[in-house]
């Protein structure tokens, strides 16, 4: 099961709450595209950010792929994209928040769709409700707590001398 964060957008500003069709599910995992193509990825997501300081530390390698720091380089250039891939994602989710949205929730599910489902049915009206609580039956009854000293022999579980002063 994949597990996404739900974000709404801002507000409207005439008032009311944000549409549902608007809301976006951003996945826990790997981004495969953010590891393979970064550049577009970041153009297509709006992470302008992002894609300064992606963009900074690409000339960074550049300036030390002259210098003696060569192999350090190769190592930043060989990184980033793998950090791009497992971090891209909470890239994503930092820019959403940045941009206003709100982080309304989580769901799961096996595709998007599957989770959009799941988060929408329990959704009502502008918040998450609260996952219902089975109600005890008949069966199902407190026992009274008592302290050693109300017990009638002293005795604590197995140990007999457990609660006796010697």
């Amino acid at each position: 099961m994949a597990v996404y964060k739900v974000y709404a957008p801002p507000a409207p500003p005439t008032g009311g709450a944000a549409s549902p069709e608007h809301f976006v599910f951003v996945r826990e995992s790997f981004s495969w595209a953010a590891f393979l193509i970064p550049l577009p990825w970041m153009l297509y997501r709006r992470l302008w950010i992002v894609l300064a300081f992606y963009c900074l530390a690409a000339v960074a390698m550049a300036l030390l792929a002259g210098s003696e720091l060569a192999p350090v380089s190769m190592a930043l250039g060989v990184l980033t994209p793998f950090v791009l891939g497992f971090e891209g994602n909470a890239l994503r989710g930092w820019s959403l928040d940045r941009r206003g949205y709100t982080l309304e929730g989580v769901a799961e599910g096996r595709r998007r769709d599957d989770a959009e489902i799941r988060f929408f049915t329990r959704w009502v009206g502008g918040h998450a409700a609260a996952p219902q609580q089975p109600t005890p039956g008949p069966a199902a009854r407190t026992l009274p707590i008592t302290t050693l000293r109300e017990t009638p022999t002293g005795i604590v579980g197995l140990f007999p001398t457990a609660g006796t002063q010697t």
